[in-house]
């Protein structure tokens, strides 16, 4: 088993270098032509890339500098899927061979063994080498994106149409609403409020668990009354506090059901979407449009 999951193992690694993953338009090799060129499939992306650059507000010059990149990074595609071609024969040739020998069941001789490490250790650097290339290029985007920007491009949110009342680019909902919640009870006189508080709190509690993942475990009446506690701070403070305080109310109010978020590197987003080959026609024609 351990000799056949190595043969497998090699077979994947090639694969992954030729076809990249089939699961997004951008991946560095690219998706099959036939999936990336499907008229639908093309629209969607161009419109949710759009989103991005509109959202970002990219000045002329940064839509240039993007520009000049993406297309690196396009004419560094079809170098590298040229280069892992070359090494399709020999591996194989070498898969093949590896096969026969699995199939009747004989030991791998020494010099077979050593061609696999050879193929294997050849498609791995490939891999590293186009890695490396495009985090470079990503690295080049990234510094001449402003703090805002790259804030921006962190939280993007692929999306046909962004929500209204947020930022154009789809950055996960704000507290806002939670804000002028607080504002609403805050204006209540004290008998509704005390006579309502509970069902409130119910309320705000149901809401927030259908943000949290199925068979998380809350203590609803601790829960209830954490929420009634803020509902009360916000009622105590003056205008002039709570118009300081509100956000930070809000925020408590939904920290409990928020889920942590994996650290992603905002370079990996600029590969992803930035570096994207549908980019270049986009930025062409939005440049061509401003001038």
């Amino acid at each position: 088993m351990k000799k056949i999951g190595y043969a497998f193992g090699l077979a994947i690694l090639m694969a992954a270098l030729l076809l990249g993953s089939a699961g997004c338009a951008a991946n560095p090799l690219m998706a099959s032509p036939a999936q990336a060129e499907t008229d639908v499939g093309k629209l969607h992306r161009e419109v949710v890339l759009l989103n991005l650059i509109n959202g970002l507000e990219l000045s002329a010059d940064q839509m240039r500098f993007v520009l000049e990149k993406a297309k690196e990074a396009e004419e560094l595609r079809e170098d590298f899927k040229e280069r892992a071609q070359e090494n399709v024969g020999e591996t194989v040739e070498v898969l093949s061979e590896l096969r026969e020998v699995l199939m009747r069941g004989e030991d791998i001789p020494s010099s077979l063994r050593e061609r696999v490490h050879q193929v294997q250790g050849a498609n791995k650097a490939l891999k590293q080498e186009f890695e490396e290339e495009m985090a470079g290029l990503a690295l080049e985007v990234k510094e001449v994106l402003g703090d805002h920007q790259l804030y921006a491009l962190e939280h993007f949110v692929p999306c046909t149409i962004p929500p209204e009342g947020e930022l154009r680019i789809g950055q996960a909902e704000g507290t806002t609403h939670i804000e002028k919640a607080l504002e609403r009870i805050r204006e209540m006189p004290a008998p509704m409020f005390e006579r309502r508080k509970e069902r409130m709190a119910q309320r705000a509690l149901e809401l927030g668990k259908r943000h949290l993942p199925k068979g998380f475990i809350l203590d609803e009446e601790e829960e209830k009354d954490r929420i009634i506690s803020i509902f009360e701070q916000a009622r105590a403070m003056s205008d002039v506090e709570f118009e300081l305080e509100k956000a930070n109310l809000a925020q408590q109010l939904k920290s409990r059901y928020e889920l942590p978020k994996l650290p992603l590197d905002v370079s990996v987003k600029i590969e992803r979407f930035l570096l994207d080959p549908l980019i270049i026609p986009l930025l062409e024609e939005k440049l061509a449009i401003g001038e």
